[in-house]
């Protein structure tokens, strides 16, 4: 299991991320833009090394994003919905986002199996994402997908639901 850390302003305003570990060590930088077409999101080791590219292809109410290795493209991940609920899907991997996005608290899974999970934690220091992911290969790919998937729900929340949000967390 890896744990990682990146803080939610930086995240928010579409900034370079730094992404920690649970020591407080800096493992990658991820920069870019997203919310446009041709935008993309790029994931970098700490020396350097690119490591994984995501790129928006579609931009509606599904967008869609084509993602990369070694500009190789090795899937993409789109948001659905349902009359209930919006999830995402990452294939050819299989992998289904879903949780509870408005509240930070969401998971991928393989079938029935967990690849992450990623809630907010709160520190002394600032608010954080921390993500538990299964295996350390999947940290690029995951740590993308968090960033997509918090932009493609907080941002597109409609004007009441943002104020609903808004007054909840004032009372907290």
């Amino acid at each position: 299991m890896v744990l990682l850390y990146m803080k939610q302003k930086y995240v928010s305003k579409q900034e370079k991320i730094l992404v920690k570990n649970e020591q407080g060590k800096d493992m990658y930088l991820i920069s870019g833009r997203w919310g446009r077409v041709g935008d993309k999101i790029s994931l970098y080791a700490i020396d350097g090394t690119l490591l994984v590219e995501f790129k928006q292809t579609v931009l509606s109410l599904f967008p869609k994003f084509d993602i990369y290795i070694q500009d190789k493209k090795i899937g993409s991940i789109v948001k659905h919905r349902t009359l209930k609920t919006v999830y995402f899907k990452v294939t050819p991997l299989n992998w289904i986002v879903t949780g509870d996005f408005y509240n930070h608290h969401y998971f991928v899974r393989y079938e029935n199996q967990l690849v992450m999970e990623l809630d907010k934690t709160y520190t002394s220091i600032g608010d954080y994402y921390r993500l538990s992911i299964s295996e350390a290969q999947y940290a690029p790919i995951c740590l993308c997908i968090a960033l997509i998937v918090d932009n493609l729900t907080l941002t597109r929340l409609p004007k009441p639901a943002l104020k609903k949000v808004s007054r909840a967390l004032q009372t907290f």
